[in-house]
């Protein structure tokens, strides 16, 4: 395996909680530099803790992950204080508020404290947005940013975002994430949070945006996997309806196959990543998840490079590869489609 497949492999095997096998040679440095760019860096960490001795990183690179880890795990607790402290302060206010993302999704995850986030973010009516301000302030946050429909909050190192909507990526979405604390979400007191199939949806919509626009993360394809397998009984065929009424069906569709192809994310799909002509789609995910670039904009001769690397990954990783027929032109077809329904092609009279 490469670093690109190994740093990946060692994802899958967290989330599905088996033990990874090591590998003696392999450059520790990129794999740092990819979990750093990931925010993954403490959970390759504690998988690295499971690795035979003589398959571990030493000397400061291995130091570099063991601080991590160490640095992450404490963090943790000063963290869900402060978390409390901004959930006290709005339900004492009675303003009511919408979690979701990080916040929410780390608890689906093997070990949440390894889950590391930047901030926390929250949803609230636009008529208690002020008041909701101004009730953190009485309770030590210190404003750090404020705009019309947004604003950034700090309490001691912990960041909070109070947006008052949920990001949309087109107008059929945002007429779906216009009723948080209506019929897409549950609640407990004044804290809300969207129901499984809708937090789908909308981390499916999110990394949309990010193809478009740059700076996807491999931990976003994690997310999609760890509420998967928090919430098994998601009707995945109602997922993928909803998806194509707000314009994203097919990235929708490929993001699960994707995830399923790397983490072995337990969900059934019509279309697959198990035939070879899918390939060259393949590769693009990779590339822009491991790379944070727009999708399929990798240049020549990276794209055939990284080419010849996925197809050891998926030699090297999986094991059991079917392969059903297809028609010729299908994958091209699909390929189109998805770019166009992403904006990065015009659709084609």
């Amino acid at each position: 395996m490469n670093s690109t497949e190994y740093f990946i492999y060692l994802l899958a095997c967290h989330l599905n909680s088996v033990d990874p096998n090591g590998e003696k040679r392999m450059d520790w440095q990129q794999i740092y530099n990819l979990a750093e760019k990931n925010k993954l860096t403490a959970i390759i960490a504690y998988e690295i803790k499971r690795l035979p001795a003589d398959c571990r990183p030493g000397g400061t690179i291995g130091a570099w992950f063991n601080e991590s880890y160490e640095n992450t795990v404490h963090s943790f607790r000063p963290n869900l204080q402060s978390l409390a402290g901004f959930i006290n302060a709005l339900t004492e206010a009675g303003i009511p508020h919408v979690l979701y993302k990080g916040v929410v999704l780390r608890n689906y995850y093997p070990f949440p404290e390894l889950r590391v986030g930047i901030d926390t973010d929250v949803v609230l009516r636009p008529a208690d947005y002020i008041n909701a301000i101004e009730a953190l302030k009485k309770r030590g946050f210190i404003e750090k940013s404020i705009e019309s429909n947004s604003a950034t909050l700090q309490f001691e190192k912990d960041v909070f975002e109070l947006h008052t909507e949920l990001e949309s990526i087109n107008i059929q979405s945002k007429i779906y994430f216009a009723t948080p604390f209506d019929d897409i979400s549950d609640s407990s007191g004044y804290t809300y949070k969207l129901k499984p199939v809708y937090h789908l949806l909308y981390l499916v919509s999110h990394i949309a945006h990010h193809l478009q626009t740059g700076h996807a993360s491999i931990k976003m394809i994690m997310d999609i996997d760890a509420l998967i397998r928090r919430y098994p009984d998601i009707n995945i065929n109602d997922f993928l309806i909803l998806s194509d009424n707000i314009k994203i069906g097919k990235t929708a569709e490929t993001l699960l196959a994707f995830s399923k192809k790397i983490f072995n994310t337990p969900v059934v799909l019509n279309f697959t990543f198990e035939d070879e002509d899918t390939l060259s789609l393949f590769n693009d995910f990779i590339y822009a998840f491991s790379t944070g670039k727009v999708f399929g904009s990798s240049d020549e001769n990276e794209e055939n490079n990284g080419k010849r690397n996925t197809l050891d990954f998926v030699k090297n990783i999986f094991a059991k590869i079917s392969r059903p027929k297809k028609q010729e032109n299908e994958l091209s077809y699909y390929q189109i489609q998805l770019l166009e329904e992403l904006g990065l092609k015009e659709k084609e009279e």
